[in-house]
């Protein structure tokens, strides 16, 4: 069966975590990364029993977004590619739909309800969608929530991320007076934190749902941004080409994959075209996807 263009987890099948954390789904389109690129180091006889490639040796990837609700504040997480790029650039990258604030309203989510909306990292698929075709922020309301080290990256002088990161769409936001620069780990409402990784880029965060429950499992769910962005990169070695800091991410996937499978974490994924969330068992072999979650 065809899957719709946009898409939204339904109200009633949404996860709520401790902390009356409530998490929804928003499938604001989909994308073509290049999966040499997207796999990097990873030999493909390894990546290509997990997932098949088009003509143009592309993967078929979503764009995931969550809409959170928590203390009585909505929250978005992740922005989308936008439409602020030329026809040209969609079709090499494969991108259809990308616009945040129409895969909300399609879902019947207003934009302007938004309080907070959270930018994993400032790469095109991930913060492109931050204003609109005009300049003006998709979330009229909203505190757009970025990693200093981020920020500062993207007005840095480092040659690799020159032209890589939303740097116009990140100063639009500030100029709106709607930018919250933050640094490490941040609670935003109880029971909702950004997290920062790095290893991605310098100022990388995932995000870490739900109030610490002792001794219960299932209580959290994390969303990784790109330090892991499907199920096919929980392997913690198996590292991107895009990756900017290569050993760091690996060590930290491997410290959040380990505390995901121990204490029972429930995962989103930035790209993942299949079901969300989905857990994560620790094995003799590595880690895994937990069949039965």
């Amino acid at each position: 069966m065809t899957q719709p263009l946009y898409d939204i987890t339904p109200a009633r099948q949404a996860r709520t975590f401790a902390g009356k954390v409530s998490v929804r789904v928003i499938r604001a389109g989909w994308f073509r990364p290049d999966a040499g690129g997207f796999f990097g180091v990873v030999p493909k006889p390894l990546w290509s029993r997990l997932v098949e490639t088009d003509d143009r040796g592309r993967l078929h990837c979503r764009l995931n977004l969550l809409l959170v609700e928590a203390g009585g504040k909505r929250i978005v997480v992740e922005t989308g590619t936008g439409v602020r790029m030329t026809d040209k650039d969609r079709d090499i990258k494969g991108i259809e739909g990308g616009d945040p604030a129409v895969a909300l309203r399609t879902v019947g989510v207003d934009p302007a309800s938004i309080d907070f909306v959270v930018v994993s990292h400032l790469h095109y698929d991930h913060a492109g969608g931050m204003v609109d075709a005009d300049g003006r922020p998709n979330f009229p309301r909203a505190r757009y929530v970025v990693q200093r080290d981020e920020a500062e990256a993207a007005h840095g002088d480092e040659l690799r991320l020159q032209g890589i990161m939303e740097v116009e769409q990140l100063d639009l936001v500030r100029a709106a007076g709607q930018l919250a620069e933050v640094q490490g780990e941040v609670e935003l409402v109880e029971g909702v934190r950004v997290l920062p990784t790095g290893g991605h880029t310098r100022g990388s965060q995932a995000v870490l749902l739900g109030t610490a429950a002792a001794g219960q499992a299932g209580s959290r769910a994390i969303f990784w941004g790109d330090l892991i962005p499907t199920r096919w990169q929980i392997p913690v070695r198996w590292t991107s080409a895009y990756d900017d800091y290569p050993i760091q991410a690996v060590e930290m996937r491997n410290e959040l994959v380990s505390r995901a499978a121990a204490e029972g974490w429930w995962c989103y994924f930035t790209h993942d075209p299949g079901a969300l969330p989905i857990q994560i068992e620790a094995t003799e072999r590595g880690f895994r996807v937990k069949e039965d979650a």
